[in-house]
């Protein structure tokens, strides 16, 4: 069996936040979103694991969990709910 491998949160300054935000809000639109995210949108940290959160006027537009090792983003289906607040 493989061993897993286990990544420290990675350290993010303001201009990594933004641009993991801009790339959230295109990955949003590429996928179909016509809905335009608002301000309240930005990069959340949780338990050791960082998500881009964006909001629309009528609530969570999406959630995207950030990988640690490449700052690769993956969209989730089921989201921790302490991220819709």
């Amino acid at each position: 069996m493989a061993k897993e491998k286990v990544y420290e949160t990675p350290k993010l300054d303001p201009e990594q936040r933004a641009d993991l935000l801009r790339r959230a809000c295109v990955a949003w639109h590429k996928a179909g979103g016509t809905v335009l995210p608002t301000k309240r949108s930005g990069v959340k940290v949780r338990l050791g694991l960082v998500y881009v959160v964006l909001h629309g006027a009528s609530g969570v537009l999406a959630v995207y969990r950030v990988r640690p090792d490449n700052l690769a983003l993956r969209v989730m289906k089921r989201w921790p709910q302490s991220l819709a607040n």
